[in-house]
C-alpha cells in the first residue's frame, strides 16, 4: 500500500502542505520541521517555507552543524505567490508551509494556495472548539472571496502517550463541514525537544530514546497526507 502511494505521487507533483493555527505553542513548527525531513528521508525534494512569526524553522536550522539548504523565510505575499506559481517548474516536489495565524493576510494566501491544509490541535475541548469555530469562519470567508472550495484537516498533536478515546473530538470535527480529522495521532514525546537542542529532527536523533515510535508517527502523517492528495486527484 505504502509503496503504491509513493510510486503514484511523482505524477502529481508538486504537493503543497500548509500548517496553520490561530495561536502559537501547539507544536505546528515542530511538525513542519519533522514532516519536511520525513519527506526528505522518503527521497523527495522538499522546500520548507517558514512564515511563522517566531521564525522557528530557520532558528532550528541555525543550530545545526550542517544546515538544511531547502528552508526559506517568507515574509511577504509577493514572494509566496512567486514560489507557488513556479512550484511546478523549479524541480521542487513537496512544499511544507509553516504559516502563522488565520487572520494574517499572508497565512490566508497560504491556505488558498495549498493542496492540503493541516491544523494541529490538542485533545482539550476548549482548544478544539476555538479552532473549529474560528477556522471554519476563516475558510468560509476565503471561499466567498475566491469562489473556490477550501478545507482543512485536523491532526491530534502533543497527545498524552496513553490517551486512547477521541470520540468527542471526532464528533466536533464531523459537525464542521469545512474540516476533517486525520487518523494519525502524534503524541507528546521528549525526543522532540531534546533533538531540537542542536537543530536535529527525530529522524536524526538515533541517540535519543523514543526515536522509532516518533518516526513512525510522523511517517504515518506523511502517508495519510499523500493518500488524501491522491484521492483528491
Amino acid at each position: 500500500m505504502i509503496e503504491t502511494l509513493l510510486k503514484a505521487l511523482p505524477s502529481n507533483f508538486p504537493l503543497i502542505i500548509n500548517l496553520s493555527h490561530q495561536k502559537g505553542g501547539v507544536g505546528k513548527s515542530t511538525l513542519a520541521y519533522n514532516i519536511a525531513d520525513a519527506f526528505r528521508n522518503l527521497g523527495f525534494k522538499v522546500r520548507l517555507l517558514d512564515m511563522d512569526a517566531q521564525n522557528t524553522s530557520n532558528g532550528l536550522n541555525a543550530l545545526r552543524k550542517r544546515a538544511f539548504t531547502d528552508i526559506e523565510k517568507v515574509i511577504d505575499k509577493r514572494r509566496l505567490v512567486e514560489i507557488i506559481n513556479t512550484s511546478s517548474t523549479d524541480g521542487s516536489e513537496i512544499f511544507i508551509i509553516d504559516s502563522g495565524g488565520f487572520d494574517l493576510a499572508l497565512s490566508r494566501l497560504a491556505i488558498m494556495g495549498a493542496d492540503i491544509n493541516l491544523t494541529p490541535v490538542g485533545d482539550r475541548v476548549t482548544e478544539l472548539l476555538g479552532v473549529v469555530q474560528k477556522y471554519s469562519q476563516t475558510l468560509e470567508e476565503i471561499e466567498t472571496t475566491t469562489h473556490s472550495s477550501v478545507s482543512s484537516y485536523v491532526l491530534l498533536n502533543r497527545i498524552h502517550p496513553f490517551a486512547k478515546h477521541f470520540e468527542h473530538i471526532e464528533e466536533m470535527i464531523e459537525n464542521s463541514p469545512k474540516m476533517a480529522m486525520l487518523k494519525s495521532v502524534v503524541r507528546e514525546r521528549a525526543i522532540y525537544d531534546k533533538s531540537f537542542i542542536d537543530g536535529r529532527t527525530v529522524f536524526e536523533a538515533d541517540d535519543i530514546e523514543g526515536q522509532e515510535v516518533a518516526m513512525d508517527e510522523i511517517l504515518s502523517v506523511c502517508y495519510e497526507l499523500i493518500e488524501i492528495y491522491l484521492e483528491k486527484g
